[in-house]
């Protein structure tokens, strides 16, 4: 059975949450809810070969591979349905495959683009994201507005980077809320500093 037509069909978070306007835009960054995203999580007792080693480490395009702490990685994919994801993730961890479990309807999405986009993010964390967009794709587990996001800096297929911002779907309306309306300040720090690092 494939998963992924079920994935399609299940409201966004945003939708759920009565949120109609799942893009926004504004003079240096766009920001929009990704949809049937395939996510799992996988925890080992020893490090897979073909999974990256190092907390905050990427490895492959789609699917991708994020390393979240020694341990433990998650798995993201826009084109392989959560069976799909699943095979593929428990044939690269082997024996050493302690769990894997489908989160994909348990998590959002947020894609955030754009010269105003780190800025944007040094606002809400603590993180230096001008420093770390120079350092190519990797990710980070911080808290932005008192709630656990993980930020995926990545490539996009057209060859611009940007940020996947992955987060509990209970909280889409919040956290949307809190992107947009922080978003102005951005656009003028943005615009004032450009890349000043």
């Amino acid at each position: 059975m494939n998963d992924k037509p079920r994935i399609e069909k299940t409201a966004s978070a945003l939708r759920q949450a009565g949120v109609e306007n799942t893009t926004f835009k504004c003079q240096t960054l766009a920001l929009e809810e990704v949809t049937g995203m395939s996510m799992s999580r996988l925890r080992s007792t020893g490090v897979p070969a073909d999974l990256p080693p190092e907390s905050g480490r990427c490895a492959g395009n789609d699917p991708t591979v994020l390393c979240l702490r020694p341990g433990e990685w998650l798995s993201v994919s826009e084109s392989l349905s959560q069976k799909e994801l699943v095979t593929r993730m428990t044939t690269e961890a082997g024996d050493q495959c302690t769990t894997i479990h489908d989160c994909s309807h348990g998590l959002a999405v947020f894609r955030l683009r754009g010269k105003g986009s780190p800025w944007l993010m040094g606002k809400l964390s603590g993180l230096d994201y001008l420093a770390g967009v120079k350092t190519g794709a990797h990710c980070a587990q911080t808290r932005m507005g008192h709630i656990s996001v993980l930020v995926h800096y990545r490539k996009f297929d057209e060859g611009t980077f940007g940020f996947d911002l992955v987060l509990d779907r209970s909280y889409a309306r919040y956290f949307w809320e809190l992107l947009t309306e922080s978003a102005a300040h951005a656009d003028d720090l943005a615009i004032a500093y450009g890349d000043a690092a």
